[in-house]
């Protein structure tokens, strides 16, 4: 069954990447609407669900991490505590208004995130460690979902790929300047494909680890953090930072992430 389903989604992904070579230009003609509210709302705080599954995630492997003295488990929790800050960091930017041009309080942010970093692992501390270690496994895909699918992958694809946005193309006022998504145009600065705001918005998916398999409201948060995802990447098309393949190949590869650490991790 799990097999099927996933042939099922590869077929899915692979006729819409088809149908949206061919589309991409008209269904952003359709949507585009720059002063939309709800669609401007999530363009600033539509990651943060994202980030803050990170940030849980390294809190809570900070807790049950066991030190030891070897320069290995010292590096370890080193690099554990930087990640676990940097989710806190993107977090708290996005909070304080990153994504839509706010004046931002370096110290502010920075401080928020410290802070909230420590009295998380308070709070933690106030369960047995053996409690908190039921999630260990949930955690790590939840963290390395983050960075890998919102973050490393996104960024190792925008900036050789050079695709236009459809609100940039507008602006410069040159529809000729609109490329398919299958062909790459180097580095030049542009970033629509893919779209990091989608990634992020279907990191959401890694919460579901954190929850019983099989119970019924495993199943009612996966589908509403679905509808969370593609309203997501539906507002970046609104907005007209991205195209539909954009979003596609962003919702695309941070599902494909999650399938692959979920089942690394997640026994």
């Amino acid at each position: 069954m799990k097999n099927k389903t996933l042939w099922i989604s590869i077929a899915v992904f692979a006729l819409l990447a088809v149908i949206f070579a061919f589309t991409d230009w008209q269904i952003s003609q359709a949507l585009y609407n720059p002063e939309s509210g709800w669609a401007h709302f999530l363009e600033g705080y539509g990651q943060l669900p994202g980030s803050l599954l990170g940030f849980i995630s390294g809190s809570i492997l900070l807790r049950t991490y066991r030190t030891e003295k070897n320069a290995k488990s010292i590096l370890g929790i080193i690099g554990l505590s930087l990640l676990t800050a940097l989710a806190g960091l993107s977090f708290f930017g996005d909070a304080f208004g990153a994504q839509t041009g706010a004046d931002l309080n370096i110290a502010l942010i920075l401080g928020s995130a410290i802070v909230t970093l420590i009295l998380m692992q308070v709070l933690l501390r106030r369960f047995p460690l053996e409690t908190v270690a039921r999630y260990k496994n949930a955690a790590k895909v939840g963290l390395a979902l983050m960075f890998l699918a919102g973050f490393v992958t996104v960024w190792a694809i925008k900036i050789p790929w050079g695709r236009w946005t459809y609100r940039d193309i507008l602006e410069a006022g040159n529809p000729a300047l609109f490329t398919p998504w299958y062909l790459p145009q180097g580095s030049n600065g542009h970033h629509s494909f893919i779209s990091g705001h989608t990634s992020l918005s279907f990191v959401v998916i890694g919460y579901i680890p954190f929850l019983k398999k099989g119970s019924s409201a495993r199943h009612i948060v996966l589908a509403v953090l679905l509808l969370w995802g593609l309203t997501g990447a539906i507002s970046r098309i609104v907005m007209g930072a991205h195209f539909a393949s954009d979003t596609l190949f962003g919702a695309g590869q941070t599902l494909l992430w999650f399938w692959f650490l979920k089942n690394k991790f997640v026994k």
